[in-house]
């Protein structure tokens, strides 16, 4: 269902002007100087997200309350859940990481999947109540924090590390599992979120004929470098909550969205001084995370440390070494990538460089989609721990080195969320323009 015919957009990435017309079915939109996905036409977008996230829903209560898989050695038997792993790193003293375990592969999947079922069905009949709109914020936020693929990879992974030591027997909590993955991969393919906010009740009173503030506002062309109409040049502020372009009420303080309410900004504030500061004590935490042991195994006779590169050894001498090359890329090359990545963007902001920039907002969108495959060692060493309890034979316990490794991964994804790409892009425009940022 089209509700808009034609409309003026920012690009999120560049902030760069442009006017989005009706689009064939299945077809999208890309911004001409960076390459961004601005808009799209999914066919029958509510109706197929609702009917997966129902079915999302059915697949998340068996995917936690079966188990994942079980272990058998010398008649002793044990097995494990997703909240089992959880209270176990609780239990060991790992609460920091238990809680982010729990954000991950628990917390954070039943807010995106229920908020997104609520209002999936309350904006079947427009117009939806306003409280609609804070819920499909709420469920954006969440999303990021939606690691079920990764869990699923560290799942494998700890069968591969525990199948010399016993009998290993997937559960049907893993099938699960995987049917979520698929399911959620499926609902973000299906969902247009312009859609479903053209449904929802404004905060404001909208313009006529449901158009945006800014939607007639003329997209003039640059005269020359650095002079393309971008949204700030032309005093217009996109909504970072549901994308709506309205005219900023000032510079220093634009005002709020005339439809969610949220407070607009040209640029966010503090970007480059908050992504410094979340890197260098991501970079801190790196060299112990490494270094200390983030897994103790004990069995008769015989104790064991394994750091995260002993883990990748381990993996490769057992024959596994797609999983630990997996594993080195994950835990070891990305989490370190991704801190000279990010220390390179800031640097190049600050300096103004005008070299390169679709490189640079390239490397920008990798480190946003590889960063939450870090988690990986972290769900490694749970779902280990949570298992391998067949006392007096054998026991695994989590090392210091997990939680360094945790804050590692967390700091890295909250260093590229505070960035602000459009600082990229935004290096040769005149001095009136950035001294406001």
């Amino acid at each position: 269902m089209t509700l808009l015919t034609e409309y003026i957009a920012a690009c999120p990435d560049c902030d760069l002007l442009q006017r989005i017309g009706v689009l064939p079915s299945g077809a999208t939109a890309r911004c001409p100087r960076c390459g961004r996905v601005v808009a799209s036409d999914k066919p029958n977008s509510l109706n197929r997200t609702l009917a997966l996230a129902v079915a999302a829903i059915i697949a998340l209560i068996v995917a936690n309350v079966t188990p994942l898989m079980g272990l058998s050695a010398v008649g002793r038997h044990a097995s494990t859940t997703i909240l089992g792993g959880i209270v176990k790193m609780w239990r060991e003293g790992q609460e920091i990481t238990a809680l982010l375990v729990a954000l991950c592969s628990v917390v954070a999947p039943i807010l995106y999947v229920g908020f997104m079922l609520v209002v999936l069905l309350a904006v079947r009949k427009p117009p939806a109540p306003r409280w609609i709109g804070a819920l499909l914020r709420f469920s954006e936020l969440s999303r990021p924090w939606v690691m079920v693929e990764v869990m699923m990879l560290g799942i494998l992974v700890s069968l591969v590390k525990i199948a010399d030591l016993a009998t290993v027997n997937p559960g049907i909590g893993m099938f699960a599992v995987g049917a979520l993955i698929v399911l959620l991969a499926a609902m973000t393919v299906s969902f247009d979120p312009r859609e479903a906010w053209a449904r929802i009740a404004w905060v404001d009173e909208p313009p006529r004929k449901g158009r945006s503030e800014a939607q007639d506002e003329p997209v003039r062309k640059g005269g020359g470098a650095g002079t393309e109409p971008t949204g700030r040049r032309m005093g217009l502020a996109a909504c970072g909550a549901c994308g709506l372009l309205a005219r900023a009420a000032g510079r220093n303080d634009p005002g709020s969205c005339p439809r969610c309410g949220e407070i607009l900004v040209l640029r966010r504030p503090g970007a480059i001084q908050r992504t410094w500061a979340f890197l260098i004590a991501a970079s801190i935490c790196y060299l112990p995370a490494n270094l200390l042991p983030v897994m103790n195994t004990a069995m008769p006779g015989y104790a064991e440390a394994d750091t995260i590169m002993s883990g990748v050894i381990l993996l490769y001498e057992s024959g596994s070494w797609p999983l630990a090359l997996i594993v080195f890329v994950a835990s070891i090359m990305i989490p370190l990538a991704k801190i000279i990545a990010l220390a390179y963007l800031l640097v190049t902001v600050q300096f103004r460089r005008i070299e390169s920039r679709p490189e640079r907002i390239r490397v920008y969108r990798i480190i946003e989609v590889v960063g939450r495959w870090s988690m990986l060692d972290v769900f490694v060493v749970t779902f280990v721990v949570a298992l391998v309890q067949l006392q007096p034979l054998m026991s695994v316990e989590p090392g210091a080195g997990v939680v360094f490794f945790a804050a590692v991964v967390v700091l890295t994804m909250l260093a590229a969320e505070s960035f602000d790409p459009r600082l990229i892009w935004d290096e040769n425009e005149s001095e009136e323009d950035r001294k406001h940022d």
